[in-house]
């Protein structure tokens, strides 16, 4: 695409003896010839950073040159040395593609060079619709393949997985990892849809030199998958994740709950389907257990990874000590077992409990003494505690105790 704008360009440049450039939609610049008159700073700017000044872009907007079906005059602005131009939108099927850029400074731009331009205007559009037909279908056959390598059949999901890898979509034997997301927001529908495309785009490119598949689902869900050559770094992976959720709570503003699972880092398309299945243990686990933030990795969910995989729904109420059962019961408010689960998660360090749950050191050893009165097991046991912990980790997952 870039190559056939190019040669429009270099065409043009030649036939009126002026410097072209082609921005895209955004302003951002897609091509350009080389400067033989006198240009302005700005020029070079966008040359140097790929897209215009902002006070050169809002001037350029004023005049209309987004809603225009032809040529625009943008005028001069001495007091930021910027020369006259010719702008000439770049459209194809009605749509706005872009747009054609010409330096002329003295108003001596012919009629029959700027038909030129016009024309060449006109070729660029073809390609650039002609290119987003392209991108559409290669969106499209990603979103597919990307479904299928997710899917639970195992026959599905590695014949989709070979073929991102044939058809380049992936790299060969690529280390990967799965964020899903979960945005809880009132809206429904496709303004949700597009708000997590829009955002995986972003992320997409941020990620470089990561490959990146997306793929949005009904419901505030989405899936991104982070794929390269060479194993992304965790810090990498995670500070994705974290401006991605940035970027979608600054969008669906700060009353949505947007939470992100980070699956384990894998190698093979083939374990795209593993990776995210626990990204989205990791989302359960965290909508349910408090001490996890916002973005979490299966690789923190600590005992976790293993409770999560238990059959949590048929497993009987038995599963849990009766005297922890007993406790729950008894301690309606929660501060007891508020006391014990921090006190066991701190590892029975009775000043990190203190300095957590804010209290005195007496009224903890008095809460501990009162749950082994309720529980009738010794804390001073390890068998004791372990089942204790364990037990109210279960109690966690099957959503019996409070955040």
């Amino acid at each position: 695409m870039v190559d056939d704008l190019q040669r429009i360009a270099l065409g043009l440049a030649s036939r009126i003896q002026r410097a072209i450039a082609i921005d895209d939609a955004q302003l951002n610049l897609i091509t350009h010839t080389a400067h033989d008159e006198r240009v302005d700073a700005h020029r070079v700017a966008s040359v140097m950073t790929m897209r215009a000044p902002d006070e050169v872009v809002n001037h350029a907007l004023a005049q209309g040159i987004a809603t225009a079906d032809g040529p625009v005059r943008v005028p001069a602005l001495q007091e930021i040395d910027l020369y006259a131009r010719i702008c000439i939108p770049v459209r194809c099927q009605g749509l706005l593609f872009g747009y054609l850029w010409i330096i002329d400074e003295d108003s001596s731009l012919t009629e029959d060079q700027l038909q030129l331009a016009v024309e060449a205007a006109a070729a660029s559009g073809q390609v650039l619709y002609r290119e987003q037909l392209l991108d559409d279908l290669r969106d499209s056959r990603e979103r597919d393949l990307l479904r299928d390598v997710l899917a639970d059949d195992p026959t599905v999901s590695a014949a989709a997985a070979a073929l991102l890898v044939e058809e380049e979509m992936l790299p060969a034997s690529p280390h990967l990892c799965v964020l899903v997301v979960h945005a809880e927001v009132d809206e429904e529908g496709d303004g949700v849809r597009n708000v997590l495309d829009i955002a995986f785009r972003a992320t997409s490119r941020r990620a470089n030199p990561l490959t990146c598949l997306s793929l949005s689902r009904a419901g505030g869900r989405g899936v991104l998958l982070l794929a390269g050559r060479r194993p992304p770094s965790t810090q990498d992976v995670r500070d994705l994740a974290v401006s991605l959720r940035d970027e979608l709570v600054k969008a669906l503003g700060d009353a949505a709950a947007v939470r992100i699972g980070i699956g384990p880092l894998l190698q093979g398309a083939d374990q795209a389907s593993t990776s995210a299945r626990r990204a989205s243990e990791a989302l359960d686990v965290a909508g349910l257990v408090p001490g996890f933030g916002p973005v979490t990795a299966w690789d923190e969910l600590g005992v976790f990874r293993l409770l999560v995989k238990l059959p949590l729904d048929d497993l009987p109420l038995a599963g849990i000590p009766a005297g922890l059962r007993t406790l729950m019961e008894n301690d309606s408010e929660g501060p007891l077992v508020e006391t014990l689960e921090t006190w066991l998660d701190e590892g029975c360090d009775s000043r990190a409990t203190v300095a957590r749950l804010q209290v005195h050191r007496t009224s903890l050893y008095y809460r501990l003494g009162r749950i082994e009165e309720i529980t009738g097991m010794s804390l001073n046991s390890g068998a004791a505690r372990l089942d204790l912990h364990l037990g109210l980790k279960l109690a966690r997952l099957q959503g019996l105790l409070g955040k």
